[in-house]
């Protein structure tokens, strides 16, 4: 593995220090400590900081300590909160290898009860130890390329997995054999397999790809190798065209992909393959989102975000929905969060059947629109992608003053927009969920809150 810094995260008592320490002795690499920064450059311990100026006037000399770490090869131990802002988690994570440091809340308690840091919560300390690792574990998944669970080991043999891992590569080399094997086989481009080919020896290179059938129309990979390159980050993204994702999924282990983004028709069916999935994503029944981490396949659903956000200002009463799959699903989900009415209009009404009794939304079938004088319309139907000349409703059923939203983004001016704006509608192309589901995404598979400006920037 190229050298490049080590970051230690984690909640207190995960052995951070002494595991920092004891890498720094094997290595020859030198030991930066968050903590310790914060105490030298301010002449006070840590909780007198917190007992004077209170959590948020800690955070802020954390934010300036950890700005002011110098680039280049190292071990830094962090703080239990230091990953909690965005801005510090993109300073440590450039060029860097974060490894998060786990342990039970048992071990942490017996580690830390003697210490004199004063509570975030109020509660007591085994509480607050089991909310605060509650609320801070999705970020530390997301911030973290490794997790070692430091509950039954010295700090020795823990800094030895980490040197190992940075040794020797993040993944079985046969198992990442296989996998490139296969995607060669698929009809990715040309460019694509030269580059594949190129990195197929470096072990250390996390992976990230689009799982779907097909995928090959989406322009995830070239954003998210464009961010990677960014933010120092030994990763790439690529297409995973494969028709079953149980299969695909069991073939991950020991490869080092670390995410994926899921398109159709796999977000439904993803799912029973999963460990865990969120709140959001279990509500709409669907997923294009999975953080692989520590062996477990965590899904989410950005989807309705990459919907929610760019109807801000959006008013009105009814939401006509086209389409009944995993991304009509997410756009009842953002919809109803904005205060409209649902109404899923299907091809089939029986295929809405199933969504509608989870949303309460009202069903029919494409040719009902009319019935409804909308005041906005979400397309979520692949009809208009590519190459295709047709719009999912015919350009009569649009009226003036309608918003219609199309989240087919290849074209960007799809037949539907056209047809829209020539109808006297406002419209929303379907670049902007792209770009905010992406960035939302990005987010939890890299920790890292990347801009929409950057995205709309490389995406141009």
């Amino acid at each position: 593995m190229a050298k490049r810094r080590i970051v230690l995260i984690g909640y207190r008592g995960t052995g951070k220090s002494s595991i920092g320490k004891a890498l720094s002795r094997m290595t020859g690499q030198g030991y930066l400590d968050t903590d310790q920064l914060i105490e030298d450059a301010t002449g006070k311990k840590i909780s007198q900081i917190f007992e004077s100026e209170g959590e948020a006037g800690f955070r802020e000399i954390e934010q300036h300590v950890i700005a002011r770490i110098p680039s280049g090869a190292g071990i830094i131990s962090t703080g239990g909160g230091a990953v909690i802002r965005p801005v510090n988690v993109r300073m440590l994570r450039m060029n860097s290898l974060v490894i998060l440091l786990n342990s039970s809340p048992e071990v942490i308690y017996n580690r830390i009860h003697a210490s004199d840091r004063p509570s975030l919560t109020g509660l007591p300390l085994r509480e607050e130890i089991e909310q605060v690792l509650k609320e801070r574990m999705p970020i530390y998944r997301s911030v973290a390329d490794i997790v070692i669970d430091t509950s039954t080991t010295t700090p020795e043999e823990a800094a030895r997995q980490i040197l190992n891992l940075v040794e020797n590569g993040i993944c079985v080399p046969d198992k990442r054999k296989e996998l490139f094997a296969s995607v060669m086989k698929t009809a990715i481009p040309s460019g694509e397999k030269i580059h594949l080919k190129k990195i197929s020896g470096d072990y250390d290179i996390f992976l990230y790809g689009i799982l779907g059938y097909p995928c090959l129309h989406s322009k995830s990979p070239g954003i998210y190798n464009h961010l990677f390159a960014d933010y120092g980050m030994p990763a790439h993204y690529t297409w995973f065209e494969h028709k079953d994702p149980g299969r695909f999924l069991s073939l991950l282990p020991g490869t080092g992909v670390r995410g994926l983004s899921v398109t159709i028709p796999h977000k439904e069916t993803v799912i029973p393959y999963l460990d865990e999935i969120k709140h959001d994503a279990e509500s709409i029944g669907a997923v294009n989102t999975i953080l692989i981490q520590d062996e477990k396949k965590y899904g989410f659903n950005t989807d309705w975000k990459g919907i929610y956000r760019p109807l801000e200002g959006t008013l009105g009463d009814t939401a006509v929905i086209l389409g009944a799959g995993g991304a009509a699903a997410a756009a009842v989900y953002a919809v109803s969060m904005r205060g409209f009415t649902p109404v899923i209009l299907n091809r089939t009404p029986e295929r809405a059947e199933h969504l509608a009794r989870k949303s309460g939304a009202e069903i029919g079938s494409l040719g009902d629109i009319g019935k409804y004088h909308p005041d906005l319309i979400i397309n979520a139907t692949p009809v208009g992608m590519g190459s295709d000349p047709h719009t999912p409703i015919p350009p009569s059923a649009l009226q003036p003053g309608m918003k219609v939203f199309d989240l087919v983004y290849t074209p960007r001016d799809t037949p539907l927009l056209q047809a829209a704006l020539a109808s006297g509608c406002s419209v929303i192309p379907g670049t902007e969920m792209f770009i905010h589901q992406l960035a939302e995404q990005f987010r939890i598979l890299t920790g890292i809150d990347t801009p929409v400006s950057r995205l709309r920037e490389i995406l141009a």
